[in-house]
């Protein structure tokens, strides 16, 4: 398998319900505000309906000008949702031909807060690129996804 994952985890203080309704919609540009060399996305366009069906999708615009594809892949209120990203046309168009992205979320016994688990994974374009598409991902990407998931239970929680 040519792909490289990453797994970040958080519990945020609110109903299941509530964060899976704040997070899966959530503007881009509040959460992923560029990390390191990694680029912060500036907006969305193109969205293709409200953000609560698979087959929705939208473009993802990054501030260094490269942009992306987002589509909607799995919508199951409130315990998961799942999206692909292809059509890069960044730096990362020459190491990956797509990334998926997966979140699960589930209540937290006894509390009003939920578990949350994230996923993201690039599927390198040759086997000869896997190692640093699995260095770039398990480091700098992962970096990247823990700084949008602590904004992400920041805004939810305030």
């Amino acid at each position: 398998m040519k792909s490289a994952a990453a797994i970040v985890a958080t519990t945020i203080e609110a109903s299941r319900e509530k964060t899976f309704l704040h997070i899966v919609p959530i503007a881009l540009a509040s959460i992923f505000t560029g990390y390191g060399p990694l680029p912060s996305v500036t907006k969305t366009l193109n969205q293709t309906g409200p953000w609560d069906a698979a087959g929705r999708t939208r473009t993802v615009v990054f501030s260094d000008g490269s942009s992306a594809r987002e589509t909607l892949t799995s919508y199951e209120y409130p315990s998961r949702f799942a999206y692909r990203i292809t059509e890069f046309t960044g730096v990362l168009r020459f190491l990956a031909s797509e990334a998926r992205g997966e979140w699960w979320f589930e209540s937290v016994p006894g509390r009003s807060a939920t578990s949350i688990r994230w996923r993201y994974e690039f599927i390198s374009r040759s086997a000869i690129l896997k190692p640093l598409v699995s260095l770039f991902t398990r480091s700098l990407w992962r970096g990247y996804m823990g700084k949008a998931l602590r904004l992400s239970k920041a805004q939810v929680e305030g």
